[in-house]
């Protein structure tokens, strides 16, 4: 439970950094990313391989940790945050991720997810929320919530 929490930490603290980019081109790259189910399902696999081995290797725990502290004002910051921590990255690589993928994936989601519920959020980060992910979420919501990095069992 520990090390889900560390995770879910890790995708909220990059989320209100990346909230305020407005200025950062990056913000581009959040705003053209395309979700789908395959690329959630892969990475809700890292996300569980990684809860896991993070349980039986206190230092994976600790890198873990580390990432989540980090603060990454751009998101080229977080995508680098992969490079930093190559452990972290490899239960993603795993799953024929990307670094831009693993880093931005969970952060996407989340907005677009959170637009759904709030509308007002999408005006608001227009330069970051593609109507087509907010979409995705529409149309997939249920399925959104039995992933486990997203709160699902």
């Amino acid at each position: 439970m520990v090390v889900r929490v560390l995770i879910a930490a890790l995708v909220l603290a990059a989320a209100p950094a990346l909230a305020g980019t407005g200025n950062d081109p990056g913000g581009r790259v959040l705003h053209d990313f395309v979700l789908t189910m395959p690329k959630l399902q892969a990475y809700d696999r890292g996300y569980k391989a990684l809860i896991v081995a993070a349980k039986a290797d206190p230092s994976l725990k600790a890198d873990s940790e580390a990432m989540s502290a980090e603060q990454d004002p751009t998101v080229a910051d977080t995508i680098a945050k992969m490079d930093r921590h190559p452990r972290v990255y490899a239960f993603f690589q795993k799953q024929g991720l990307g670094k831009p993928e693993a880093a931005l994936l969970p952060i996407v989601l989340m907005n677009a997810c959170m637009a759904v519920q709030y509308p007002a959020v999408a005006r608001q980060m227009a330069d970051m929320i593609a109507p087509a992910q907010v979409d995705f979420c529409k149309a997939n919501g249920a399925a959104i919530r039995t992933l486990s990095f997203f709160g699902g069992h």
